[in-house]
């Protein structure tokens, strides 16, 4: 007669039930884990994206003309996800007009 297989042991004719402590709770419990993560480094990569452009802008003016256009440039491309940012060239390009000293009109 078999002996009885320990049930805590997998083997590869039968593996290990994903259920209970071992099993199903752990696995919710690395995906709330990794999920969470995951939001705490997008909501990071949004903090610092808001910040850097903050300084940009802070800064555009003394920036060097060709430091300015490759930033410009790539602001656009960045930016332009679909047909409706058609006119993002000529909007950003408005904005930075208005927010940079040596070319904003006078008051």
């Amino acid at each position: 007669m078999k002996e009885p297989k320990d049930a805590g042991k997998a083997t590869l004719d039968s593996p290990t039930l994903m259920t209970g402590r071992d099993g199903a709770i752990d696995l919710a419990a690395k995906t709330n884990a990794l999920d969470s993560s995951q939001a705490h480094a997008a909501e990071q990569n949004e903090r610092f994206s808001r910040v850097m452009g903050a300084a940009v802008i802070a800064l555009w003016g003394e920036l060097p003309q060709p430091i300015q256009e490759q930033l410009f440039e790539c602001a656009v491309v960045l930016g332009h996800q679909d047909e409706r940012d058609e006119m993002l060239r000529e909007q950003l390009a408005k904005f930075l007009h208005v927010h940079h000293e040596r070319t904003r009109p006078s008051e």
